[in-house]
């Protein structure tokens, strides 16, 4: 969690060209919100970000809602619904996470339809 410390803070370094309101808000949505940053074996961050499951799914469920608003309850029961299949397109390792530039596309696909998506 960016700015949680205590001996030694975490500041998360979101990539220079997601840091503005003109960039590219999705994935600056994915990096501040939803993505874990990987750390080295000394416990320092690498700047490589992961997804996981959890995350995504939660991702999911707000372009839905957003993008083909169905309502909370339809909402709820599209993504459980399509969201397992889906994740196991992208997880083909069964790590239950994915890298962070392959959101878009699964974010696009929970859509189905490529104009309910468009501003993605």
């Amino acid at each position: 969690m960016s700015g949680f410390g205590g001996y030694k803070t975490y500041i998360r370094d979101v990539p220079d060209r997601f840091e503005t309101e003109a960039d590219d808000t999705l994935m600056r949505s994915m990096y501040e919100t939803y993505a874990v940053e990987s750390e080295d074996k000394d416990g320092l961050p690498t700047g490589r970000y992961w997804v996981t499951k959890e995350m995504a799914k939660k991702a999911a469920a707000e372009v839905v809602g957003t993008h083909l608003r169905l309502g909370k309850d339809g909402e709820k029961e599209y993504v459980e619904a399509n969201f397992p299949a889906l994740w196991s397109r992208f997880d083909v390792n069964e790590e239950n996470k994915i890298e962070i530039d392959r959101m878009p596309q699964l974010l696009r696909s929970i859509c189905g339809n490529s104009e309910a998506c468009l501003g993605l």
